[in-house]
């Protein structure tokens, strides 16, 4: 069993290149989180705007508890930071981290901040804060910093992935190759 996280900034690509890779066992943790809450009204972009921070760590640690009992090959999909405002939540804890066993790598996807921009305009389905690609570039900055600290945190490897506009199947293409290295360790 093993585990690797696919993280980026939101509106990076990451969670459209997850959804083609059907081979793998994708858990997201957004789409956990919304699983534990309470008020099941709520979206999963009203996480961080809606429900208290404090109830939000005692979610993500439901999460990280149901992610230690799955089995097998499984890709971790997360945003690397949240933005609410002009705070800036990591995706993961010190506790979170230590709680992740079998962690082979972390796999950033990174675009351009004007693709990310462009990204979350077309977007319709999700709410996001309207953004500058200058604000999305801090963005970036912030979340190529954390990645750093969970790879060393956890003594992994950081691979940085560039997603290109239109370059999908290439960009799937590279993920997997780096996949299949990772998991027939």
């Amino acid at each position: 069993m093993a585990k690797v996280i696919i993280t980026g900034t939101p509106g990076s690509g990451k969670s459209t290149i997850t959804s083609k890779l059907k081979e793998y066992k994708i858990y997201n943790i957004g789409t956990e989180m919304l699983k534990h809450i309470s008020d099941k009204s709520i979206s999963r972009d009203e996480l961080r705007s809606k429900v208290k921070y404090h109830e939000i760590l005692k979610v993500r640690k439901a999460v990280f508890d149901d992610l230690e009992k799955l089995k097998g090959n499984i890709i971790i999909d997360t945003h690397t930071s949240v933005k609410t405002g002009k705070r800036y939540i990591p995706g993961f804890s010190k506790a979170d981290l230590s709680v992740l066993k079998d962690v082979k790598a972390i796999i950033y996807i990174d675009a351009l901040a004007v693709d990310i921009l462009l990204r979350r305009i077309g977007d319709r389905t999700r709410q996001r804060e309207d953004e500058t690609a200058e604000e999305i570039e801090e963005h970036r900055s912030v979340n190529m910093g954390l990645a750093s600290y969970y790879a060393v945190y956890l003594g992994v490897p950081l691979y940085i992935i560039k997603n290109k506009q239109d370059r999908l199947d290439e960009i799937k293409k590279e993920i997997e190759n780096v996949l299949s290295e990772l998991f027939s360790e």
